[in-house]
């Protein structure tokens, strides 16, 4: 009876360790379930305006994910200052998706010394979940740069503009259409590009010529042979006149992510390209 007992006594006591080890390896997963995960990256979506001036300060909105409290941003020259002014929610606009053009923003002063030669920087931002992949900001232009200027959303309001030029806008709203107006004085051919999608933009863009009766002289809505092709280019030989060029988005999307660079110039006068 007495070597019952103490066999019974031996398998409770296997039971309790047993119950033991179950309860505190469930403690375990439980605490590590609660421990916080492992802060992530920043990633730049872009950064509006596609460019800056040297010899001046710019102030700029950096959009993307995972921004707040930075601990830098920093761009891959030790010349140019960036310091941080706010962060922010980004509106994200009611057609688009804030994973594809970023849900957070950072509003920075940028400034450039005058005399500065390389003709882009790159800036990255560092939190305490490390640094962002660098985006590329373009500093000056061989073009004489302007900034658009609004209201320029008809043929009565187009911005008068030179060639060459280069304007730096933004589609900043849905169904927005910029327009810009200029003449020529002689017989030219000429080239005219955006550059939005391969900065990083959400621009989808169309681009069209007109005369100043009306009549549209050539489009494009998508570029060709290159890996970005949403960047529209025009090339036409032109006779004297007055032009309008007209940039919308082709899904008439706009908003902060629709930022552009838009270039006008004269090509070599022996350009073979079709005439209106």
């Amino acid at each position: 009876m007495a070597e019952h007992s103490v066999g019974h006594s031996g398998w409770l006591r296997t039971l309790i360790c047993v119950c033991c080890m179950a309860l505190c390896q469930g403690q375990g997963d439980s605490l590590r379930a609660q421990e916080p995960s492992p802060a992530k990256p920043p990633r730049i979506a872009l950064i509006s305006p596609l460019g800056v001036l040297p010899g001046v300060k710019t102030r700029v909105i950096l959009r993307g994910w995972l921004l707040k409290d930075p601990v830098a941003v920093v761009a891959d020259r030790s010349e140019v200052q960036i310091a941080v002014v706010s962060h922010a929610a980004a509106a994200v606009p009611g057609r688009q998706k804030a994973e594809q053009i970023g849900d957070e923003q950072l509003e920075l002063d940028i400034e450039v010394p005058a005399g500065f030669t390389a003709d882009a920087v790159t800036v990255s931002v560092r939190t305490a979940g490390g640094d962002s992949a660098g985006r590329r900001l373009l500093i000056g232009s061989v073009l004489p740069l302007i900034q658009e200027q609004e209201p320029n959303d008809g043929f009565r309001q187009g911005q008068q503009i030179s060639v060459p030029q280069l304007i730096v806008g933004s589609i900043h709203a849905d169904t927005n259409v910029d327009v810009y107006s200029f003449e020529l004085t002689q017989a030219t051919a000429i080239r005219i590009q955006v550059d939005a999608a391969s900065l990083g933009s959400n621009l989808d863009s169309m681009l069209t010529l007109w005369t100043a009766s009306g009549t549209i002289v050539a489009s494009s809505d998508d570029g060709s042979g290159t890996v970005l092709s949403r960047d529209s280019v025009i090339e036409s030989a032109l006779p004297a006149g007055r032009y309008l060029i007209t940039l919308q988005d082709a899904l008439d999307r706009g908003g902060p992510a629709h930022p552009y660079r838009l270039q006008i110039q004269q090509l070599p006068a022996s350009s073979q390209l079709p005439t209106p």
